[in-house]
């Protein structure tokens, strides 16, 4: 792993990839560069927040070459991130509402009323991050990450069939066209 913050590069094809898996074609990813450094001067971006205000990725301690080989923490990392830039790249004002999201509410309950665009920004980012935990790792990790990567707050999470089904309605249509 490069430990010498500074480093920009674009995403790697494995990146690519893991990212078509949840967003098809809805980003242009030519366009997403990953930087190993602090998106704020002097260093002041925490070291272990990652930030995508502009379209492009920013890590300091949680930074590693190709996010496609990690594990999931990485991987759920990386896709909550890439939710922003997909965000970015729709037009939502990121920057403005991320100068926010120290005071944002990241958990989340799925009530079968509300489609993924009546959520916040970072429960957007989230959601989908969870998700594909949820259906690339299993049930299990899922359940194992609660409190930790996982903020969903329903208390039917003992039902994976339930879960899912919330999931999937929630994120119909989802990345839209």
């Amino acid at each position: 792993m490069e430990k010498k913050e500074g480093a920009l590069r674009l995403l790697t094809s494995g990146e690519i990839g893991l990212a078509k898996s949840v967003f098809g074609g809805s980003i242009i990813y030519g366009k997403v560069w990953v930087h190993h450094d602090s998106y704020f001067p002097f260093g002041l971006q925490n070291r272990n927040t990652a930030m995508s205000p502009n379209g492009e990725l920013y890590f300091r301690d949680w930074y590693v070459p190709d996010f496609s080989k990690e594990g999931y923490s990485h991987k759920h990392l990386f896709i909550h991130e890439m939710v922003h830039v997909w965000q970015y790249q729709r037009g939502m004002w990121v920057k403005t509402r991320g100068l926010y999201s120290w005071l944002a509410n990241y958990s989340y309950e799925l009530d079968g009323s509300k489609l993924l665009k009546n959520y916040a920004m970072e429960q957007q980012a989230q959601i989908v991050a969870d998700y594909h935990l949820l259906t690339s790792s299993g049930y299990a990790v899922w359940r194992n990450r609660f409190g930790k990567e996982v903020t969903y707050n329903g208390h039917d999470y003992a039902d994976v069939r339930k879960v899912k089904e919330k999931y999937e309605k929630v994120l119909v249509g989802f990345p839209y066209k």
